[in-house]
Formats: structure tokens, sequence, C-alpha cells
């Protein structure tokens, strides 16, 4: 059957138009599918950037805009060395981003992860794969996450673990002296008693009088000595053994003549602000000889017209001791060290009386913190009453 020339014109025509209408259904086919990828991408909360084999961008999401606060006008140029450039210049080491960067160039088919530190504090987790087709790779994406705060926190628990650390090292170092004095102190304090008892016999006859200077000084050098075995002995106690329910308040007031008559001779003053505080269990002769300790401790340090404070206040559960002199603070080398058995800065120190503090401080379940600046230092001791509540409870 022959078709004449108007049935093949009409016949083309139809053709053309339904290869018209086909061609425009794909193209909103292909801008549907482009449009439900933008807004798959726009969804993830990670930062999002896809380019091709030639590094030319091909997709990319808001989050990554919002990120790196890129413009958009940048990322239109589809040229991702623009990028690139804006990134390495937030970035704190921009080194080793660049020759991370350089191997994936030359080596397309690897992985990689890195955490990146920016100028402005903020940390990103980045991880950038290979996207493949027909077994070759067509392009690669990279994938940003802000885990800033993660990694804050994690400093947090880190440095809260090596706190504990330290501070249970200093624990298991008073325990170990605990234990030596336990074994040796009272053989050593045993032969001196001896000894000061004949010194005494030999200083009262007539013949040894001349020597009495000498008498005198070795009877005051084995007194000196006591007392410092006497403190050693301090550190071997085991346990707190007789707790009353008494409030500290009651403590430092009974204390304020003595504290008054050394601040008095030493030029210096003493401030006192109380604050309400409730009763825990506590041994008092403990507490005092701590209390006596940190305040001596704060006088000495201070120059002739300086202010010592004595604060108590409630926190929580928790019932403060605050001791604040107005010295010229504690260098980071000596505050290492701070409460280690012998470790002193004075003259004529023993280097046990923040030792017996620390180990008073466990024997209460309290702990000791510390706040230095060149304006003076402050030592917190943090009681729990929860062993006073539980006592009430039960």
């Amino acid at each position: 059957m022959k078709v004449g020339y108007r049935q093949f014109r009409n016949a083309k025509k139809y053709t053309d138009i339904r290869q018209a209408l086909l061609d425009r259904k794909s193209v909103e086919a292909v801008s549907e599918s482009f449009s439900f990828l933008q807004a798959t991408l726009d969804a993830i909360i990670d930062g999002i950037l896809v380019v091709d084999c030639k590094q030319n961008i091909c997709h990319y999401n808001c989050k990554f805009i919002e990120m790196w606060n890129i413009q958009r006008k940048i990322l239109a140029t589809k040229d991702r060395s623009n990028i690139l450039t804006l990134i390495i210049k937030k970035l704190k080491d921009p080194k080793a981003y660049i020759e991370k960067e350089n191997k994936l160039n030359e080596s397309p088919q690897m992985e990689s992860y890195d955490i990146l530190e920016l100028k402005d504090g903020r940390i990103f987790e980045c991880y950038s794969k290979p996207q493949w087709l027909n077994s070759k790779v067509i392009g690669r994406v990279l994938s940003f996450r802000d885990i800033t705060k993660h990694k804050q926190k994690e400093n947090v628990v880190q440095q809260s673990e090596e706190k504990f650390r330290k501070e249970m090292a200093h624990l298991e170092r008073l325990n170990l002296v605990g234990e030596m004095a336990a074994g040796i102190g009272h053989e050593v304090r045993n032969p001196m008693t001896t000894i000061r008892g004949f010194l005494q016999i030999l200083i009262s006859k007539k013949e040894c009088i001349k020597y009495w200077e000498y008498f005198k000084l070795m009877i005051e050098e084995l007194d000196r000595a006591n007392a410092i075995i006497t403190e050693f002995l301090s550190l071997a106690k085991e346990g707190v053994v007789c707790r009353h329910s008494k409030n500290i308040n009651v403590i430092i007031k009974s204390l304020v003549p003595l504290i008054e008559a050394d601040a008095i001779i030493a030029n210096k003053y003493i401030k006192l602000e109380l604050s309400e505080v409730t009763d825990f269990l506590l041994d008092e002769k403990e507490i005092r000889q701590l209390i006596l300790n940190l305040i001596r401790n704060g006088l000495d340090a201070m120059s002739h017209g300086g202010y010592l404070t004595i604060r108590t206040y409630m926190e929580d559960d928790e019932i403060i001791l605050a001791i604040k002199d107005q010295g010229t603070g504690i260098v980071p080398e000596v505050l290492k060290k701070i409460g280690t058995p012998f470790f002193t800065t004075k003259e004529q120190g023993t280097g046990l009386g923040l030792a017996i503090c620390y180990s008073i401080a466990a024997r209460h379940s309290a702990i000791i913190t510390i706040e230095t600046s060149n304006e003076g230092t402050t030592f917190f001791i943090r009681f729990n009453n929860v062993d006073f509540v539980m006592s009430h409870l039960y």
C-alpha cells in the first residue's frame, strides 16, 4: 500500500509531537529526581559535598554551607579548588589536610577519615568515600560532622579521670607512709623517751651545769623530733574513731581566739564569712587540726597587712569550708606536689601538715581542691553530709 505525501507528513508530525512529549516528561522526571535528591541531602544533619573525578562540584547540602560559611555563588562555579582553599584557611593545621588530599588525588579508590580542628575552636569529623559505577570510580562523597560538644564532654571526662587517678595515687602514697609510720613510729619514739629521761637526770647534776645549754638544746630537738613523729603517726590512722554530729561553724568560732592571736603576732587579719550550714558527723579533734593547719599555712603565705578569709557555705548536698589568703599564689611545680609527705617550701617545715590535712579529709569522705593565682590561694574542703543524713534515717 502506498503512503501519500500528506499521510507521510501527518505521520512525521505525530512522531515529533510524541517525541517532544516524551522529552518533556523525561525533563520533568529528571527535575523531580534532582529536587528529591536535594531535599534528601538537605535533611541530613551532616555537611555533604559530592564531587566528580574531575573535582567538579556535583551536589552539596545546606548543612555544608552552614558549617563552612561558604557563599552559594562560590559553589555555583562548580570548581572544588575554590572550596578547598576556603576550608584550608579555616583549619588550625592545614598542612596535614593538604597532604591527605594529595594522597586521595593519587589514589581515588581510597577511603579517608580525619578529625579537623578549626581556628575558631570547632572540631569536625570528616569522612571521604569514593563512588563507584561499573567498577570505576566516578566521584567522591565528603561528609562533615560537628563533634565539638562531644569532644568537649570527652575532654571533661578525661580530665576527671586524670584527676581521679592522681588523687588515688596521692592517697596510695599517704597510705604507704601511714603504714611505715605505724611500723616504725613507736619503735623510734621509745628510745627517744629514754634518752630524754637521762638528759633530764644529767642536767640536774652539779658537774653538768656548765653543759646546761647543750642539754637544753638536745631536749628541745628531741621534743621537736617527737612532735614530728606524732604528726607522722597521725597519717597511720585507718579511720575516724570518734565521730559525732556537730556544726563546723561552732568549731571555727571556738578557734577564733587562737587564730586571731597568731594573726596579731604576724601583723595580719582574719575575716570570717560563716553561712548557715548543716551539722554532719565528724571527729572534732581532727577537724580542728585540719582548720588550724590550713589557716597557719595561709598566714605564712601572706605579707604584713594581708587578710585571711574563712568561709563556710552549702552547695547542693555539700558543706564547703574555704580558706583564702592574699599571698602570691602557688607555682605549678609546687602545686603538683601539694600534700606529698615531707614536701615543704618552708625552712622549718616538716612537710607533713598538708599531708595530714589530706589524710583527715579522706577519713571524712571530703575532697580538697585548690584555686590559685598571683592574687592569692583558696583551699576548698568539700564535706558530703550524706553520712549525717543516713545516720538520722536509721
